[in-house]
């Protein structure tokens, strides 16, 4: 495209210089017209006594016309140069400007395309490494790195010219130009990186003379930060800081996209184990309770079958007792078909619902339990009392199998902007650390199910307990996100 211009811009002198010379020519005729009209007409001579003038101006015009033909000559290489220059470096702008854009486009697409990190940040230091082609770098002159917390450590995801000895090592990322980059939240460079405290332990920066570190950054929350070098002395200008930038931000966002996956994919998983564990606990309940008591209700069935004829009264009170065991099962049944749906929470609320698992409690196992503040329970929507009552109803399970308390103690109240739950008794106690280390057991395992559901609530879950001294479980939920004036 330069040279096209360069020649219409020749070819624009050269019409140029054409009209120069028939200005030349134009104004030598003037001069001759003028000079016979002066001397032969003006004057009456007749001789040719003004030649000799009208020689010395023609001669005045002709060095005039070979002046300005020189200078506009010269102008004219001069200029085709510089355009030609300007047009050039506009030309490599667009074109690196071009290039950018696809390179980002095709991060977009490959983020568009799979939830897969890694393949995101191989994108990512091919972007980076238009960076050094642009200054006329080979794309094989770029070291690089994508560096990710794991825990207090940077480890490497995603290399160029990594040795097997530098996969191995790690960045603590409080020193040089990465601990720069991580305080500041900036882009940073240096000309030394092999004299860098935490770059100059890996081989492949031993050879560069520039390096950079761009955090990966997303807010106040750090992930990791990528680190290119070039074994050529470079000078990154603000346009490859943006780019850098840019292609963190993308970075940033595909990590965010992997990490909510995994979290979704986890509870998921975590769900189905849930659902599994609680079919699995259904069935065992049934098999040990109701499925038993139906089974010795059709034995003493059979047994008064064979009374009747030989001794009517005693087959009588056989009858009283299977009335009696009928009467058990019905409330065995009645209880966990109010665990699996309890349908009073969902037509009274939260108050009603953890007083009628009161009174179940009551009648089975004769302890004192009573509710405080019941009426509080309103303060919270309807996925929110849901939730709490299934807390509230595990920690007075646990309470009633494990504590062997005398007395067990529910209560809600609102403080401030919260609403607070609190289920505690003067049983036994028990070690909390020792627990919660212990996730085989069933307690633990508890414990974690209240946690898991507090954490969807945006709640917050404190057990306390020592061995002789009871247990309290206080759970404490935002109303200004799950209040009843909130949709759930």
């Amino acid at each position: 495209m330069s040279k096209n211009l360069a020649a219409k811009i020749k070819r624009e002198f050269q019409r140029l210089n054409w009209f120069i010379i028939a200005i030349f020519l134009l104004l030598l005729i003037v001069l001759v017209a003028s000079f016979f009209v002066v001397y032969s007409i003006v004057f009456g001579t007749t001789s040719f006594d003004w030649l000799p003038a009208m020689a010395i101006g023609g001669l005045t015009l002709l060095l005039g016309l070979v002046l300005a033909y020189a200078v506009i000559d010269r102008s004219s290489d001069r200029i085709q140069r510089t355009t030609s220059q300007l047009v050039d470096a506009e030309l490599h702008d667009l074109r690196a400007a071009n290039n950018r854009a696809k390179s980002l486009q095709s991060m977009a697409s490959v983020m568009r395309a799979t939830l897969s990190f890694e393949r995101v940040v191989e994108e990512a230091l091919d972007v980076c490494s238009l960076a050094i082609e642009e200054m006329g770098i080979p794309r094989q002159s770029l070291v690089g790195a994508v560096f990710l917390f794991n825990g207090e450590d940077l480890i490497p995801v995603a290399t160029r010219r990594f040795t097997a000895v530098d996969y191995e090592k790690q960045l603590q990322g409080k020193r040089g130009i990465v601990g720069a980059a991580l305080t500041q939240a900036e882009p940073v460079t240096t000309d030394h990186p092999r004299q860098d405290p935490e770059l100059r332990q890996f081989i492949a920066f031993h050879q560069c003379l520039t390096a950079a570190c761009i955090p990966l950054r997303a807010g106040f929350q750090i992930f990791g930060a990528i680190v290119i070098g070039s074994d050529t002395a470079v000078k990154f200008d603000n346009e490859h800081f943006e780019l850098f930038n840019g292609v963190a931000d993308q970075a940033v966002i595909a990590l965010q996209n992997a990490q909510l996956y995994q979290r979704l994919e986890a509870e998921k998983q975590r769900i189905i184990e849930a659902d599994e564990e609680a079919r699995k606990e259904l069935a065992r309940d049934l098999h040990d309770g109701p499925t038993q008591t139906i089974a010795a209700i059709a034995m003493r069935i059979n047994f008064i079958r064979s009374l009747l004829s030989r001794d009517p009264e005693q087959a009588l009170g056989e009858l009283e007792k299977v009335e009696e065991l009928a009467k058990q099962t019905s409330k065995e049944i009645r209880g966990m078909l109010f665990t699996l749906r309890p349908l009073v929470l969902e037509t009274q609320g939260l108050g009603p619902a953890v007083e009628t698992v009161i009174a179940r409690i009551k009648e089975t196992d004769g302890l004192n339990i009573r509710l405080i503040g019941g009426d509080h329970g309103d303060l919270l929507n309807e996925q929110a009392q849901s939730v709490v009552f299934s807390i509230v109803e595990e920690a007075l399970g646990n309470a009633r199998k494990y504590s062997r308390a005398s007395k067990i103690q529910v209560r809600f109240w609102q403080e401030d902007n919260l609403f607070v739950a609190l289920v505690q008794d003067n049983g036994v106690g028990f070690d909390v650390q020792a627990v919660n280390q212990d996730y085989s057991s069933r307690g633990s395992l508890g414990m974690v199910n209240m946690r898991e559901r507090a954490d969807r609530i945006d709640g917050s879950l404190r057990l306390e307990s020592a061995p002789g001294h009871g247990t309290s479980v206080t759970l404490v939920v935002p109303l200004d996100k799950h209040g009843s004036h909130v949709t759930a």
